[in-house]
């Protein structure tokens, strides 16, 4: 509470408040409650809802303008009470005002008490003014009891001089606690016993006293929540006055229960008006009998707000539009699927056809190919419309897969922020060429139908139309970042904290099947030889023969993905559902030595670690295998019962072979490779 200042004057007696400490503006105090403008509390003046003791003018804060207390709002003298405290006494009190106080609890309370109905704001002074003056009560018994123990008088009756004084004081506080000292003391022991709540009449909000019970109000709802008829409240007075008439029977489908007209008192039709229409009553209503869910959000559900974001990257809004153009007679239009980067305000994929089918598979796809051909990592969330997307939100579209965060809801236009920005790229980019279509039901004149035809034009036409549309955009100025386009912002001011693409989870599920084999190592997809790698690079040593004994000679799957120069982007090898390792593009040199630049010689360096690594391991494979003599004691006949008669000539004795020293593997390839032409490394492989 702020004591340092006193904002309070008595004038004649009067007790005002000094202007300046409750508007805001030229001449406000610095510690004003800036409750009005000065112009609003000048009117209210004039409209006399607010009196001044005196007028202001001139210098000094004695010519400050001063307000009748009694003249100001509850709710603004209850703010000066909390801020700078109680006004000091003017004269000489009694004991009853000098110990009354405001209780700012009690008005708490009461504004905050969940009454059946809403209560006025003078119901709510009157009783933090009640529960006020039990506070001093208790005060005044406690006084008077002491008095009386520490002098023995016992003289006259307690309540009925705290009655009398409470009564005295309603000239200064028009509380409504009863007059008479047994009522009051009666008062006092309910307040004491149940707090502020035992103040609240007990007949407020009771039930029994409303003119339309709660089984009358459910049943007046059931009546109008009809989906399949949609009565009017005209109709549901006729249909409720015949239920009461016995001419129309109404059945609780649930229970299968037959209502009882008996239970149900007559209402007039202003009445069930009155009912049907409350907020609580048209929230459920309206949203059962209601078809068009964007109406009914933009009616029923509160909408955040939400800030910019700072970075380019950190989430990224899709969604599809059709262009205002048509291309036959079918009325048909081109569909488009965008997507655009919300920290940057620029469009960063698009995709288009004739039809929705595929049409999204092939937007995440071109998303890929765009960001990879950009160097940059793909956005850190999504956000999108369930309709389309609903296949994939378990697979690419689970977060932590293709995206950080995902956050895909169906049917709420407020959710998606690029229902924002396909608006100017229709009506500022698109508007005002030829065969534009304007909306049916369009409220701005400029952009309702004339009264031409509408106009056919070809399909690639309208295609350039909407790239067109989103080139122009997209080179325009960013809205709150002067002297930058949408598309330098979008590449200067990416966000620090991106992951790289996870081309490993993306891939396989995104990408494209083709079913090959392994052979020496090699790999062949689309027409090109691939050899076997981990994260990008080549694998070489032991990584390497790990992988040749897991997919050589073996037909494998392999899933791929182009970029937009239609090479291939990534490509995975599988055996089954096992992801084996990457292939990644056998590198190529230049056959001629005086050729070659140093990413030649790179590559050549790169090939002859592949090939040494597989050659290496077959040359220890090699060696460790010892050699044997195997001597073979098995008859090759069951029997010697068949022979072969006649002469036969005599048995021919061979030379034995010369037995030469085995030769060093190395020494043979060397004396091989120096009696042949010079060949390059590739074609002996």
């Amino acid at each position: 509470m702020q004591t340092t200042v006193n904002p309070y004057e008595y004038i004649d007696g009067k007790l005002g408040i000094q202007a300046r400490f409750l508007f805001e503006g030229e001449g406000a105090h610095e510690q004003s409650l800036r409750l009005i403008s000065a112009g609003g509390l000048r009117q209210r003046i004039s409209r006399k809802s607010v009196y001044k003791l005196r007028n202001g003018g001139g210098c000094g804060e004695e010519s400050t303008a001063v307000l009748l207390a009694e003249s100001l709002p509850t709710s603004w003298l209850n703010l000066s009470i909390k801020q700078f405290g109680n006004p000091p006494a003017i004269a000489k009190k009694s004991l009853f005002e000098s110990l009354y106080e405001r209780d700012m609890n009690a008005y708490y309370f009461y504004t905050t008490y969940p009454f059946p109905h809403k209560v006025s704001e003078d119901r709510i002074e009157e009783y933090t003014l009640n529960a006020s003056v039990l506070n001093t009560i208790g005060k005044i018994n406690a006084k008077r009891k002491q008095f009386r123990k520490e002098t023995g008088n016992e003289a006259g009756d307690l309540w009925t001089v705290v009655a009398a004084e409470s009564n005295r004081f309603r000239d200064k506080q028009p509380h409504s606690l009863p007059n008479s000292a047994v009522k009051l003391r009666l008062k006092w022991n309910e307040y004491k016993k149940g707090g502020y709540a035992a103040i609240i009449h007990k007949n407020f909000g009771n039930a029994n006293a409303r003119v339309v019970s709660v089984d009358m109000e459910l049943f007046l709802n059931s009546l109008f929540a009809d989906r399949s008829k949609k009565p009017t409240m005209a109709d549901i007075t006729g249909m409720y006055n015949g239920f009461l008439n016995g001419q129309i029977e109404v059945i609780n489908n649930q229970t299968g229960e037959l209502y009882n007209p008996d239970e149900f008192a007559p209402i007039s039709p202003s009445t069930i008006y009155n009912y049907l229409a409350k907020w609580d009553n048209r929230i459920a209503t309206h949203t059962i009998r209601g078809g068009n869910r964007q109406l009914l959000i933009a009616k029923f559900r509160p909408y955040h707000s939400l800030k910019q974001a700072k970075y380019a990257g950190s989430i990224i809004s899709v969604d599809d539009r059709q262009p205002p153009f048509i291309y036959n007679r079918q009325n048909d239009r081109v569909w488009f699927y965008n997507g655009i980067d919300l920290g940057s305000e620029c469009f960063t994929c698009w995709v288009y056809g004739k039809s929705k089918e595929g049409i999204i598979l092939e937007f995440y796809r071109q998303m890929i190919r765009n960001y990879a051909q950009w160097g940059l990592s793909l956005p850190a969330e999504l956000e999108g419309e369930l309709n389309l997307n609903a296949s994939y939100k378990d697979t690419f579209l689970k977060e932590g897969v293709m995206f950080q965060y995902v956050h895909i809801e169906a049917n709420n236009a407020r959710a998606k922020r690029i229902e924002g920005y396909n608006r100017p790229l229709r009506y500022e980019y698109e508007r005002g060429e030829e065969g534009w279509l304007a909306r049916p039901g369009a409220l701005n004149e400029s952009y309702q139908a004339g009264p031409e035809a509408k106009i056919i034009r070809p399909y690639d036409e309208i295609v350039e139309l909407g790239l067109r549309a989103i080139e122009r955009w997209n080179n325009a100025e960013h809205s709150k970042i002067e002297g930058k386009t949408r598309w330098e912002v979008f590449l200067e001011s990416q966000n620090p904290d991106l992951q790289p693409i996870n081309y490993r989870a993306i891939v396989p599920l995104l990408g494209y099947k083709t079913e090959t084999s392994c052979h020496t190592g090699i790999i062949k997809l689309q027409r090109q030889e691939w050899l076997l790698g981990i994260n990008g690079v080549i694998a070489v040593g032991s990584k390497l023969i790990d992988l040749m004994c897991e997919i050589e000679g073996k037909n494998v799957d392999v899933y791929w993905l182009d970029g937009n120069d239609g090479e291939i982007l990534k490509a995975y090898v599988f055996v089954g559902d096992r992801c084996i390792c990457e292939a990644i593009r056998k590198p190529e040199y230049n056959r001629a030595r005086i050729e070659r630049t140093p990413e030649d010689e790179a590559n050549r360096e790169l090939m002859c670690k592949y090939v040494a690594t597989i050659d290496g391991f077959g040359k220890r494979k090699r060696q460790t295998i010892e050699r044997v003599t195997v001597i073979d004691n098995r008859t090759k006949t069951l029997n010697n019962k068949f022979s072969i008669s006649g002469n036969r000539p005599a048995a021919i004795e061979l030379p034995a072979a010369e037995v030469l020293p085995d030769a060093d593997d190395e020494e043979l390839e060397l004396a091989v490779a120096e009696n042949r032409p010079q060949r390059n490394f590739i074609d002996e492989f």
